[in-house]
């Protein structure tokens, strides 16, 4: 993929005002920022809560770096009523902006849609909470974790013999920016094609992303009256054959695979009995549930043991001549070296003032003949582009500025 550093990004141009005080919202700026959107970051002048998230290197919070990149941040409090003024003043220079409070906060400080509109704001509204801005839970504070165990994501995750499994990853916050992110580019789209005015909401809350993904979860309940449950690695109920092996020197793979063609590269690759592969020729996924259950039990045991007895070369050379999907676990060094994450630069080393080089999670997704460049990582000073962005959006100078910051307002 070409990536043409001289080019601007994708979004250049668009002009986003990023108020949100939490990872998901914060997420969706930074996302936009990597395609070339130019990204206002509104902190409290205490600072962003995920300045205090560790780890920390340095005492800067590792977080914040990769959350607020390639944003210009300004310190504003919202909760005055000079900060309010001033943000009324600022939404109209904006196409989008993003908010990610409990609801109703906006509008407890006339800030809500009505009043940006009224400002003279026309712009497309994110709005991620924990369950939306409506319903009977709408009140109630959400992060992640309350999100992946509401949507079902949870209950589905971990052994059929253990405990629901938390993800080690913000995923519920993740999923729903990339939701958010989604939703403003529909949105702009169509503001596009239609010339709407005005301010339009666009309503997230943190656990549709992960509930939308889920592909069985609610007809197989309507239609089967089945409540999925924990597989653990393998997808056996599905008749999928998918599993997590251990080879002979403690590494691990995974296979997946699905319907019969993929299903008897595998066996056959691992070495599982004639029997089995005549089985499957003879149609066995097409039969009885619980026929199709037995036999991808069958070949998971003797794929384990097949891989029990070999190291894990030995395993990826055989996987690799029969074509089948498969992919050792890889570990943070593992993706650091790896050579397909460096030429589509999904890992980028940024220069940062305070930190030196820091490796980063690269740009996603490409797009040809624009640029794909992470111009910084987030600031270490709160505030640290008051006096550019306020020069530039209200001609305050430096004595207006040290005012302001006495009063409390930044």
């Amino acid at each position: 993929m070409e990536n043409d550093k001289t080019k601007p990004g994708i979004l250049s141009g668009i002009k986003v005002l990023d108020v949100a005080h939490g990872y998901a919202g914060a997420l969706v700026g930074s996302l936009l920022a990597d395609l070339g959107a130019d990204v206002l970051c509104i902190e409290h002048p205490a600072g962003h809560p995920l300045r205090q998230t560790s780890p920390k290197s340095q005492g800067q919070a590792l977080w914040w770096k990769n959350v607020a990149r390639g944003k210009r941040c300004i310190s504003l409090n919202l909760s005055s009523q000079r900060g309010q003024q001033l943000l009324r003043k600022l939404a109209p220079k904006f196409e989008v902006m993003i908010e990610n409070f409990r609801p109703g906060t906006l509008e407890r400080w006339n800030l809500g849609p009505e009043d940006l509109q009224e400002a003279g704001a026309s712009l497309s509204l994110l709005r991620i909470s924990g369950y939306g801005q409506t319903g009977p839970m709408k009140d109630r504070p959400g992060f992640g974790s309350a999100a992946e165990a509401f949507s079902g994501f949870c209950y589905l995750n971990g052994f059929p013999d253990g405990p629901p499994v938390f993800p080690s990853i913000a995923i519920g916050d993740g999923v729903a920016a990339a939701f958010g992110a989604f939703g403003l580019m529909a949105a702009l789209a169509s503001r596009l094609r239609t010339n709407k005015k005005g301010v339009e909401v666009v309503d997230m809350a943190l656990f549709e992303g992960l509930f939308r993904l889920s592909p069985v979860q609610m007809p197989a309940y309507s239609q089967l009256g089945v409540v999925m449950k924990r597989p653990g690695n393998s997808l056996v109920g599905l008749g999928v054959l998918r599993n997590l092996y251990k080879t002979r020197d403690g590494q691990y793979f995974v296979v997946s695979t699905v319907g019969t063609a993929t299903i008897r590269r595998l066996i056959v690759c691992a070495e599982v009995s004639a029997d089995l592969v005549a089985q499957l020729d003879s149609g066995v996924l097409d039969r009885s549930d619980e026929e199709m259950k037995q036999f991808i039990l069958a070949c998971d045991k003797q794929i384990a043991a097949w891989a029990a007895r070999n190291d894990l070369d030995e395993v990826v050379d055989r996987l690799e001549t029969s074509d089948t999907v498969y992919e050792r676990v890889y570990t943070t060094v593992d993706i650091v070296n790896d050579k397909q994450y460096r030429l589509r630069d999904d890992v980028v080393s940024v220069a940062d003032p305070d930190l030196g080089e820091v490796l980063m999670p690269g740009i996603v997704p490409k797009f040809s003949g624009h640029a794909h460049a992470i111009s910084s990582l987030g600031p270490k000073r709160i505030g640290a582009h008051n006096a550019e962005v306020y020069a530039e959006y209200f001609g305050f100078d430096e004595q207006h500025l040290t005012r302001l910051s006495e009063e409390g307002v930044i």
